[in-house]
């Protein structure tokens, strides 16, 4: 299979149509006569609606920020030693007017993304047998801001912090562990932050494992769940960011959560080298050496069972990994296998997107790239579940 390739802005290139994939793998088989049947249909009706939207919005967003330039010619002009306040009023005053003018219309583009999104994601699932949820606001029925806080209650309701609607939101800080290593230093293990529960234990399972970094907040998107290899397995997308004055995003990327047929006998966690070494979660497990050199230099590897961990982690299922990550552009790959599961974190660029609102909607692009990432998802767990995989599909 082609290998889809991304661009400075995370944007796909080179991606192969679905008549070429379709003989790859069983699941595309009937992708191009979903397309045809179902998808293209279907947004070719929505794409005047998406023009028309478009049309609106950008004219509303035109007038929204001409508003304060015209203010400053009239009033400038009568009270010029006041040029200086109105510097103030462009800076701040241009995006609220924005906002108020043009806020719902841009809603409406959001909500025509998500639904994109949504009937795309939720098709290339399907063909695996799996399911997808978005994760994202409902905001469908936004008509004004009335309308928007009770979208947001109910959101927050559905998917907020536990705590938040009684005002009793828990936030505990500490418990970060702060590293020096020869490669600079770096925070693990979170303060417990606020948030959503995670959808799958993929999250605890990490944070447990110190294999996330410290983080005030947390976020999740585009869940799909299923069963492949006849293991049940998880994937949400995942945004942890800081506060304070230096406050950001410390990860985002896919979180995998599958669930084993049997049971490890040991604890085996691993990470690319030069940026994780072993900490207080790991304190009793003891380095592994693969048995290629090649990947030994590429991952740092600690377990409670010498053999088991070597078995595990043999080179072809290793190249699985490594290609999951060089396919969504990706690094800083970790995981641990423990007990019955298997827990993976992959550091990327937004993924699962269906493409861009700004172009057409009926490029099956769209619908191929989707069904390419959810065939490289599984050609991951095969390569671990089953070793059973086509050698020529990425």
């Amino acid at each position: 299979m082609t290998r889809i390739e991304y661009d400075a802005s995370g944007k796909p290139v080179n991606v192969p149509g679905l008549e070429a994939i379709a003989g790859k793998r069983p699941e595309f088989a009937h992708g191009p006569r979903i397309w045809a049947e179902t998808l293209a249909p279907a947004l070719h009706a929505r794409e005047s609606e998406r023009r028309e939207s478009f049309r609106k919005v950008w004219r509303k967003t035109a007038v929204a920020a001409l508003i304060p330039w015209l203010l400053l010619l009239v009033f400038g002009v009568m009270k010029p030693f006041l040029f200086g306040a109105w510097t103030i009023v462009l800076v701040f005053g241009t995006p609220i007017s924005i906002i108020l003018i043009s806020g719902m219309d841009w809603l409406r583009v959001y909500a025509m993304k998500s639904a994109t999104k949504e009937l795309i994601l939720g098709a290339a699932c399907q063909c695996f047998g799996f399911t997808y949820e978005t994760l994202a606001p409902d905001v469908s029925r936004v008509t004004d801001y009335r309308s928007l806080i009770a979208a947001a209650k109910a959101h927050q309701a559905r998917y907020g912090t536990p705590g938040a609607k009684t005002g009793k939101r828990k936030r505990k800080r500490g418990g970060q562990t702060r590293i020096t290593t020869p490669f600079g230093s770096a925070s693990f293990g979170s303060s417990n932050a606020t948030g959503p529960e995670s959808p799958t234990p993929a999250y605890d399972v990490l944070e447990d494992a110190s294999l996330l970094p410290g983080h005030d907040s947390r976020h999740f998107e585009d869940l799909i769940k299923g069963e492949r290899a006849g293991a049940a397995f998880s994937l949400v997308e995942a945004k942890l960011e800081t506060s304070g004055d230096i406050g950001g995003t410390v990860f985002q990327g896919l979180l995998f959560h599958v669930q084993y047929p049997g049971v490890f006998h040991g604890r085996t966690l691993m990470a690319r080298s030069r940026w994780w070494k072993r900490g207080k979660a790991a304190k009793e497990l003891q380095k592994v050496s693969l048995v290629s050199s090649e990947l030994d230099r590429a991952f740092t590897v600690y377990s409670t069972d010498q053999v088991e961990a070597r078995a595990l982690l043999t080179p072809d299922r290793m190249e699985r990994l490594i290609a999951l990550e060089r396919h969504f552009s990706g690094g800083k790959l970790r995981g641990i296998f423990e007990e019955g599961h298997m827990t993976i974190a992959l550091e990327a660029p937004n993924q699962f997107e269906a493409g861009s609102i700004f172009k057409p909607l009926a490029d099956p692009e769209r619908f191929a790239t989707a069904l390419v990432e959810l065939g490289l998802v599984c050609d991951m767990i095969d390569g671990f579940l089953t070793r059973d995989w086509a050698q020529d599909r990425l």
